[in-house]
């Protein structure tokens, strides 16, 4: 089944938030296909069975699932006596001109620069899971459905920016999970041993030091990042050339020489690139009154 999916840049509409409590077992899920709304289930107690699309789940105390918005699910088994749980209903974010696909988010320690097509991307929530801290997640939906019930008239907007911030860190804990991560984990070891070398190093020499196949790092890198591993050292050389210009320790040229570019030129191209203005404009816009 496929994952529900946000934009990095949008907020998820919120429909209505809730908490039910089935202290006698006596009812199942319902029955339906909810064509436009997205459903999110978090149990706190108890267990409950639900079907989509002839798959089982079932969620048991601190553990959630997401339902598809236009694809039918229904109860399996009773639920369980004394089962508690929350739901949210949720439409998708308003579509984008600039999205032409959904571009996956990658996640991976990114140098202090945010490129403007990490706005163009999309995050894929897990379908379920189960919490490390339930007493937290509880703790923050019953957050959401004190601000469901309040009658702010800025009760939306708040309302789907606290239950995108809740969603999101859903998704940092599963990404984050260790059988989730084995490419996650080479990928940062890379990252590792790039920030820390003095020069830009070779593919080889990445390679050399985790005792492992360029080619194969290459490429789980490039999946994982979204970036080869040049451009994403050439990000971390101007990332440092921006902090040598505020601490004012060189020119244009002076900064290209010492972080090893072969001339200001390619420098200036490298860092308009990734900046999106010339290193001169840079320091003239954000530096000129100090």
């Amino acid at each position: 089944m496929n994952s529900i999916k946000i934009n990095s840049y949008n907020l998820p509409l919120i429909r209505d938030i809730g908490y039910i409590h089935d202290s006698n077992g006596i009812f199942r899920h319902p029955d339906r296909k909810m064509e436009k709304i997205h459903v999110f289930i978090f149990v706190v107690e108890g267990a409950i069975h639900v079907i989509e699309d002839e798959t089982d789940y079932r969620i048991n105390k601190g553990s959630y699932l997401f339902l598809r918005k236009n694809t039918p699910h229904w109860g399996g088994d009773l639920y369980k006596p004394g089962t508690k749980w929350f739901y949210i209903h949720f439409y998708d974010s308003p579509p984008s001109e600039s999205l032409i696909e959904e571009v996956e988010y990658k996640y991976y320690p990114q140098s202090s620069l945010i490129n403007e097509d990490t706005y163009s991307t999309a995050v894929s929530l897990p379908k379920h899971g189960i919490v490390t801290n339930a007493n937290y997640t509880e703790s923050k939906l019953k957050n959401l459905v004190a601000l469901y019930e309040n009658p702010h008239p800025l009760r939306p907007l708040q309302l789907s920016l606290q239950t995108y911030q809740f969603f999101i860190e859903l998704y940092s804990n599963h990404i984050e999970d260790p059988q989730e991560s084995k490419n996650h984990y080479i990928v940062n070891q890379m990252i590792k041993i790039m920030r820390s070398s003095e020069h830009k190093l070779t593919g080889e020499e990445v390679a050399t030091t985790l005792g492992m196949n360029y080619a194969y790092l290459s490429t789980i890198f490039k999946k994982q990042t979204g970036r080869s591993v040049n451009v994403y050292q050439n990000e971390l050389l101007i990332e440092k050339a921006i902090e040598m210009f505020k601490k004012n320790e060189g020119n244009v040229s002076e900064v290209s020489d010492i972080l090893g570019f072969s001339n200001p030129f390619y420098f200036s191209r490298v860092f308009k690139r990734i900046t999106g203005v010339a290193p001169t404009t840079y320091i003239n816009e954000n530096y000129r009154y100090q």
